[in-house]
């Protein structure tokens, strides 16, 4: 048995000796071959203010998640999935809004560029749409917005973005909220 378990351990020993870990590490070194990787994920925080005078102070604040699907490009669009969640205040009264919906990035200068266009189209349900002195109608919404968006590192963004919410005429009253959001984002 001693003589078995001898060999068992010189063969492990032969081995771990003759390991060539070239061939399981990447080719570049570690820190250069995560730099190439795709972050295609992107966590983001988006605070936004009326661009019209309102009869009351309204506020949102949205986190969102999104998903790139670069193998789906079309030239240089960049197609990509939103999901986000926000709290929207209106006077001293708030609402918590849900969100989903597709959204593309175009590079101004080549895939290299760090200015992009950016457009998101989403459905937006209302946790609460009646506040003191703003009706949004109902808790169905319909948002799109479109902007620029600043790669300031790999993996930290700057974004500006214009974004239109109504209920597109579902329901007896239909005013809109347009927003003027600043967004910060890093991509993991």
């Amino acid at each position: 048995m001693r003589y078995l378990l001898l060999v068992a351990l010189s063969l492990a020993g032969l081995q771990a000796l003759a390991y060539d870990k070239s061939q399981y590490l990447p080719p570049l070194p570690l820190d250069k071959y995560l730099d190439s990787l795709y972050l295609d994920h992107a966590l983001g925080l988006r605070a936004g203010t009326p661009t019209s005078r309102q009869s009351e102070r309204v506020e949102s604040y949205e986190v969102y998640l999104r998903q790139e699907f670069a193998r789906y490009n079309f030239g240089l669009l960049i197609p990509s999935a939103e999901v986000g969640v926000a709290h929207l205040a209106a006077g001293t009264d708030y609402g918590y809004v849900f969100s989903a919906g597709p959204a593309f990035a175009i590079p101004m200068a080549g895939f290299s560029s760090r200015l992009l266009f950016v457009a998101h189209g989403k459905v937006v349900w209302l946790t609460r749409y009646e506040f003191e002195d703003i009706d949004y109608g109902g808790p169905l919404q319909w948002n799109y917005g479109f902007g620029g968006k600043y790669q300031i590192e790999r993996n930290a963004y700057l974004e500006y973005t214009w974004q239109h919410m109504s209920n597109g005429d579902r329901y007896d009253t239909n005013p809109s909220l347009e927003t003027r959001n600043l967004t910060f984002g890093i991509n993991f």
